[in-house]
C-alpha cells in the first residue's frame, strides 16, 4: 500500500517504530518494577525518623524522649509492614528549652526482596536523619 510521504510504503516503518519502543518499554517497566521497593522502603524510613523526632521533641526529659521516639519510629515502620527489628533507631538531643532533637533511622534492606538484585547494586541500609527543636511551650501535669 502506497500511501505515504512520496508514496513510500508506510507499514514496514511502523514495525520498525514498535521494533524500537517495545524494548525501551520493557526497560522502564523493569527498571520500576527493581526500584519500587527501595523507595518504598525510603519513604517508610523517613516518616519514622520524622515521627520519631515529633515523638521525642514533644516530652519532658531525654528518658521519656527516648523512649516515645522509638516507639514511635518502630509503630510507623510496622505501619508500612516492613520488620521493625531491621530499624536501628537513635534518638539523642537536648530536652530542655530552645534545645535540638534528633532521630535517626537506619534500616537493613534484604537484597534478596528485590527483583533483578544480582544486577542491581543496592545499598546494604538506608539511613535517615531529623533535627527538631524541643517544644518551647511544655508543662508538666500531675
Amino acid at each position: 500500500m502506497k500511501n505515504g510521504w512520496m508514496g513510500q510504503n508506510s507499514n514496514g516503518q511502523a514495525v520498525l517504530e514498535m521494533a524500537v519502543v517495545i524494548p525501551i518499554l520493557a526497560l522502564l517497566l523493569a527498571a520500576s518494577f527493581a526500584f519500587a521497593p527501595l523507595i518504598y522502603i525510603k519513604l517508610a524510613v523517613q516518616q519514622a525518623a520524622y515521627d520519631c523526632a515529633l515523638s521525642a521533641a514533644q516530652s519532658l526529659d531525654a528518658e521519656t524522649g527516648r523512649f516515645q521516639g522509638t516507639a514511635s519510629a518502630k509503630e510507623s515502620i510496622s505501619s508500612f509492614n516492613l520488620q521493625s527489628a531491621r530499624a536501628e533507631i537513635h534518638v539523642n538531643g537536648t530536652w530542655g528549652r530552645s534545645g535540638r532533637v534528633t532521630c535517626e533511622v537506619q534500616y537493613r534492606i534484604a537484597a534478596s526482596a528485590f527483583p533483578f538484585h544480582g544486577l542491581i547494586p543496592l545499598p546494604d541500609s538506608l539511613v535517615h536523619t531529623i533535627i527538631l527543636p524541643a517544644q518551647v511551650n511544655k508543662s508538666e501535669w500531675r
